[in-house]
């Protein structure tokens, strides 16, 4: 809820010539309008389209996906359990290629969720930004 006078948080704001928004006057010629020129109607604005809160079904199919294909790395993983030699950072390293797999898979997860909050790093705080300069 906000006071009298106080921004109500809202960044809806019409374009202009946009349907409920300032009108811009039409173009006319050199001399002045051609033609009968009618005054402007009243214009109503459409019903705005309620969004609804909550999660959207792409956030849920994207679930599922991220679900099924980790279950594939899990049994991917315990199929494969004869020891191999793996050669990591100049050392020589004799293990099961189901542990070697899940190091890999860990890694994967933690570079891809760094890579994930770096990029929002500076998005969000732009938002911050342009929110302090809406609210004063």
């Amino acid at each position: 809820m906000t006071a009298p006078g106080q921004p109500t948080g809202s960044y809806d704001q019409p374009r202009p010539g946009a349907l409920g928004g300032p009108s811009v006057p039409a173009p006319t010629a050199p001399g002045g309008p051609v033609g009968p020129t009618q005054p402007d109607a009243p214009r109503q604005r459409p019903a705005a389209r309620r969004r609804r809160g909550g999660v959207s079904w792409v956030v849920y199919a994207v679930t599922v996906l991220i679900l099924v294909i980790a279950i594939l790395v899990v049994l991917f993983v315990a199929k494969n359990s004869q020891h191999v030699s793996i050669w990591l950072f100049g050392t020589r390293k004799y293990m099961s290629v189901a542990g070697a797999l899940s190091l890999a898979a860990g890694a994967g997860l933690v570079v891809g969720l760094l890579i994930g909050v770096i990029t929002q790093v500076p998005v969000r705080r732009k938002l911050r930004a342009a929110k302090r300069r809406l609210e004063g």
